[in-house]
């Protein structure tokens, strides 16, 4: 994101949460991920309010923010909706789904996760962009799209990664980096400090956190690690670990 963006999302967030005060009452805004959720907390802090996130399902990485006065409830009003094409007769996937959404010209900001299924897709919005949608978001690639909203949350099935077993030297973040994404304690640790590394959706810049069994590490441009187990000292003093990996296709 570069500084005026940045700057744009800040001032906006900081407007969302003074309104939330001035009208004492939820103001629901766009939706956030990685630092973004920080921004909003410490801009909810500032105009003492509070802030609350929501995408729809356990392990969403994107979440909508609602800033609502310390108290009450928040307000979320993102719809799900759900996109099916002929799967029979075309193939389509998470790449060919977003890059057409992108291609829109919509801002991000817009919608949260978009989860590809074998024959249909799910996909978390703005109620302004679950009217536009239908109409404008017609094909895929070559596959043709039909769009409605979903009355109802879907049942959404955790995805499968593939699992990791390694032993670390330690539970420190740039250390089980390092064994999910098979590079260099080094290289692990630039990827940190460059802040394109989030634990648990919030951007982590510390090389020495200390992570525990559960743990979800988001990564740009790669996918995602859940540390999944964590075993018992070995003689060499090292720690055996179950990873469970979800690179992006």
């Amino acid at each position: 994101m570069v500084r005026n963006e940045e700057e744009q999302l800040r001032l906006r967030l900081r407007q969302a949460a003074e309104r939330a005060n001035r009208l004492d009452r939820p103001v629901p805004d766009r939706f956030v991920t990685g630092v973004e959720r920080d921004w909003a907390i410490h801009e909810a802090r500032q105009a003492g309010v509070a802030a609350s996130f929501d995408g729809g399902w356990a392990d969403a990485e994107r979440a909508q923010v609602c800033f609502h006065p310390a108290g009450d409830d928040p307000l979320f009003t993102a719809i799900w909706l759900e996109i099916r094409w002929p799967a029979k007769f075309v193939r389509c996937d998470h790449r060919d789904l977003l890059g057409s959404l992108m291609a829109l010209g919509m801002d991000r900001s817009f919608f949260g996760d978009l989860i590809a299924m074998e024959d249909h897709a799910c996909l978390l919005t703005l109620p302004e962009m679950a009217d536009r949608l239908p109409v404008e978001w017609q094909k895929a690639g070559s596959a043709p799209l039909t769009i409605r909203a979903l009355e109802e949350p879907p049942v959404i099935e955790a995805p499968q990664g593939t699992m990791l077993r390694d032993t670390v030297p330690s539970l420190r973040l740039d250390a089980i980096l390092s064994s999910g994404m098979k590079l260099s304690r080094a290289r692990a640790a630039e990827l940190i400090r460059e802040g394109a590394v989030a634990v648990d959706h919030r951007q982590e810049t510390r090389t020495d956190r200390l992570l525990t069994e559960g743990t979800l590490l988001s990564i740009r441009g790669f996918g995602r690690i859940r540390l999944l187990e964590v075993g018992q000292v070995t003689r060499k003093d090292r720690l055996p670990v179950q990873l469970e990996l979800f690179r992006k296709s």
